[in-house]
């Protein structure tokens, strides 16, 4: 098989995919793009955009999860340096007056692996393994795990389970639209994920991508248990290639920089959404930063550069930078379509740019 038919099968198994995931939890549930294209997510918007509110409270986890997987054997069989991190997870959703808040817990990576992970390498093996004539209820009695989830719920009820957390440790991420003002328009970043990671290798994904995870020893130290600082940790890491470690962030004159005009108003974070992938039945706080004072940009382009474990290498970083004007990446075959990106990033880009665009539109008016 060359090239062009492998390609070809991959979009096409992708498809499928997203069908089965439509007949599974719904198809007026599914996230939809600009151009019409189905993503394997649904997104709350009915969120607060204040990103402290956004997290509700933290408490000890008390539910166990599977040490063991035979996926977790076939990716350390394949990599004996796994990091068996600490992650926040989800233990349920709150929807109040404010809207929809998440309250967590800790676990690890591999637990993720064991309950979420799983379920997404579960999915594509069905789908792979059956002819594609075969009928989703064929291909779901190929996966044994996510049915003992939902038992025989389908399509709101099914959505139930996801949402609460119920019988996994579903790690939380964060995928966050850093938009910049460069003196004329806003840019944001995107980037291919280099074929070495262990999740969503090869796809495009939108930079900053993170893990939310403690970084004290009391997780519920709220200086680990924010948003903005695990944002302003992984700018350093991702953009500006910085060691990945505990080191403070702010040791770093851009994200000292950054931090300062989070303060006086230069730069804003927003929250835009919360997405439930599922694919791996794992939930995603969409973010948006925008940095509207110019000389951000102007200071730090020359030290701009993508970290070379996360992303593709050999290309220039100034590639990475998109128009917030160009919705050709949403398109088929642009980079942010469902069958090449990570989802979810995809999503805080949809949700987030109206909200740049209208701040750019704000500073044009100004100077009218």
């Amino acid at each position: 098989m060359d090239k062009l038919d492998k390609d070809l099968n991959h979009f096409l198994q992708q498809d499928i995919i997203v069908d089965f995931l439509a007949w599974l939890y719904g198809n007026d549930v599914l996230f939809r793009g600009p151009t019409g294209l189905k993503y394997p997510l649904v997104v709350r918007t009915n969120v607060s955009s204040n990103p402290h509110r956004i997290l509700g409270d933290w408490a000890e986890e008390t539910r166990s999860f599977p040490q063991s997987s035979w996926l977790l054997a076939e990716m350390q069989q394949r990599n004996s340096y796994l990091w068996n991190g600490k992650t926040y997870v989800l233990r349920y959703i709150d929807i109040d007056a404010e809207g929809a808040c998440l309250h967590c817990t800790t676990g690890s990576y591999f637990e993720t692996v064991n309950t979420c992970t799983i379920l997404e390498v579960e999915l594509q093996r069905a789908i792979t393994s059956l002819p594609i004539n075969a009928s989703h209820s064929e291909r779901y009695e190929a996966m044994p795990l996510r049915r003992s989830l939902h038992g025989r719920r389908k399509g709101a009820k099914a959505l139930e389970d996801a949402w609460s957390g119920r019988g996994r440790s579903a790690a939380i991420a964060i995928s966050c639209l850093f938009a910049v003002h460069d003196g004329q328009d806003y840019r944001y970043f995107v980037r291919q994920r280099s074929a070495n990671l262990a999740d969503g290798s090869g796809q495009y994904h939108i930079v900053p991508s993170m893990v939310f995870q403690p970084t004290a020893e009391d997780p519920w130290n709220p200086a680990s248990y924010s948003l903005q600082n695990t944002i302003l940790r992984e700018m350093a890491e991702e953009l500006f290639d910085r060691e990945e470690g505990d080191r403070d962030p702010l040791a770093y004159p851009e994200i000292r920089d950054l931090q300062s005009l989070l303060l006086d108003g230069g730069a804003s974070l927003q929250i835009s959404g919360i997405a439930m992938d599922l694919l791996c039945l794992r939930p995603e706080i969409l973010a948006v930063l925008v940095v509207r004072d110019p000389q951000w940009l102007a200071r730090y382009t020359s030290s701009l550069c993508f970290s070379r474990h996360e992303y593709v290498s050999g290309r220039p970083d100034s590639e990475g930078w998109c128009s917030v004007d160009d919705d050709s990446l949403f398109i088929r075959g642009g980079e942010l379509e469902p069958r090449r990106c990570v989802a979810t990033g995809a999503a805080s880009a949809i949700l987030g740019l109206p909200w740049v665009r209208q701040q750019h539109s704000r500073i044009l008016s100004a100077y009218s």
